[in-house]
């Protein structure tokens, strides 16, 4: 063989191992899109909802994974009590029947080591919920170098959350008088619902908003950014563990340790 036909085998050796690569990746994107959107619409059509949930299973390779998987996230926006929110479940160490290509029922069963379940709204939803039209939520970064940069993703935190928004307060010289004003707050779940709790005026280095108070008027304030929400139902029936505040959402979340769901549990309204 000569040295040019020895080069002519080398290139043919790797274009066909190119090419099995590429097969082998899009059998692995493949299958596991399938498995997802198999999933996705059952979750849709269990739970009645308008669109088809973002369902992603995690881990590498898929094809080798006997039905085995690192993570599974699943995130849909859903209407709750008339308003908007999104609803997420994210789970751990995740056992799906059925092989590499499943087929889901309202009652298959996927086990998980654990799972996190939120009802996620954002600041313009807790505001109507609030009476407080512009309300904005900020919640600041952990104090240490970087805290909050992008690659931290959502900023997450129960107390101190930054709550800046318009609120009334009449006097008779001027009765339609109002105020911009920021709060700190803490965030809890009380049963099935987000309690927010203003603890005082914010004066600290955030963004927020100043305002000057006539005296007596600071507990007036507080109370306006005072409320409990509606109870809500987070997916999978987990029963709610906390909230909190991340970036500028509020979110009501459970986790819960070794747990078996099915898709048709995905959602349903409390009694």
């Amino acid at each position: 063989m000569t040295q040019g036909q020895g080069r002519a085998w080398i290139r043919r050796i790797l274009v066909v191992g190119a090419m099995l690569l590429t097969l082998a990746f899009l059998a692995e994107v493949g299958t596991a899109a399938t498995a997802e959107y198999r999933l996705s619409r059952e979750l849709r059509a269990a739970a009645g909802l308008a669109d088809d949930p973002e369902v992603t299973v995690g881990g590498f390779p898929y094809l080798t994974s006997g039905g085995r998987h690192s993570k599974l996230t699943i995130a849909v926006p859903a209407e709750i009590d008339g308003r908007n929110a999104r609803l997420e479940a994210e789970f751990a160490d995740v056992t799906i029947p059925g092989g590499l290509l499943p087929t889901f029922t309202p009652d298959t069963p996927i086990r998980a080591g654990h799972v996190e379940s939120r009802v996620r709204l954002d600041q313009k939803t807790v505001g109507r919920y609030m009476d407080i039209v512009d309300l904005q939520v900020h919640t600041p970064a952990p104090k240490r170098p970087g805290a909050g940069s992008p690659a931290d993703g959502y900023v997450k935190a129960s107390k101190g959350i930054v709550l800046t928004g318009t609120v009334p307060l009449p006097t008779s010289a001027d009765p339609k008088r109002t105020v911009l004003i920021s709060v700190a707050a803490d965030f809890s779940a009380i049963g099935d619902a987000i309690a927010v709790r203003a603890t005082g005026i914010y004066t600290g280095p955030e963004d927020h908003a100043k305002a000057d108070l006539l005296p007596g008027e600071e507990p007036t304030v507080l109370a306006r950014f005072t409320h409990t929400l509606p109870a809500m139902a987070l997916p999978f029936g987990v029963r709610p563990t906390g909230a909190r505040g991340e970036n500028a959402d509020v979110v009501l979340l459970g986790e819960a340790d070794g747990v078996t769901v099915t898709p048709g549990a995905f959602h349903r309204s409390l009694p």
